[in-house]
């Protein structure tokens, strides 16, 4: 559904980036994107220290993490599954992966600058646009901002 609202309110998107952890939201959104709006690019975004859909592309199969290690814990899933990762290789143009200091900033940008507290896994996309993982110069583009579940006193540490 999140792919149908924002293609509601965006009919003309061009560019679209999802955080990813197990690859569930980016396979959905792809789905409904693909179908509809099948010029628009779909990018996901992982941290560097949980890439479970990077890893089992580039592995070709899926692959289990040894170790998982991000701020965004919403998307650290130590594995992605056979069939989502079948939708990600058909549907998905690109995923890139940000650092958690790349998150950490854009969750920083984000509440100074929208006044919009999302959690780490939340500001993935965000920080891949910061980063420069994704150039999105010129071209309509959506970016999924999920999640406020983040502890206050971790927030401080955060931002």
């Amino acid at each position: 559904t999140v792919g149908l609202e924002i293609l509601e309110d965006l009919p003309d998107v061009d560019v679209l980036i999802v955080p990813v952890g197990g690859g569930g939201l980016i396979s959905g959104v792809a789905t409904a994107v693909r179908h509809l709006r099948p010029s628009a690019r779909i990018i996901g975004v992982e941290p560097v220290g949980a890439a479970a859909v990077t890893v089992g592309l580039n592995a070709g199969r899926v692959q289990p993490l040894e170790r998982v290690d991000t701020i965004a814990d919403g998307l650290g899933a130590p594995m992605t599954g056979d069939l989502v990762l079948e939708h990600v290789r058909a549907l998905v143009d690109d995923i890139v992966t940000v650092t958690d200091e790349a998150i950490a900033h854009a969750m920083s940008a984000i509440l100074a600058r929208a006044r919009l507290l999302v959690e780490p896994a939340g500001a993935a996309g965000y920080a891949a646009i910061a980063a420069g993982a994704v150039d999105v110069a010129g071209r309509t583009t959506a970016v999924i901002l999920s999640g406020a579940n983040v502890d206050l006193d971790r927030l401080k540490s955060l931002i």
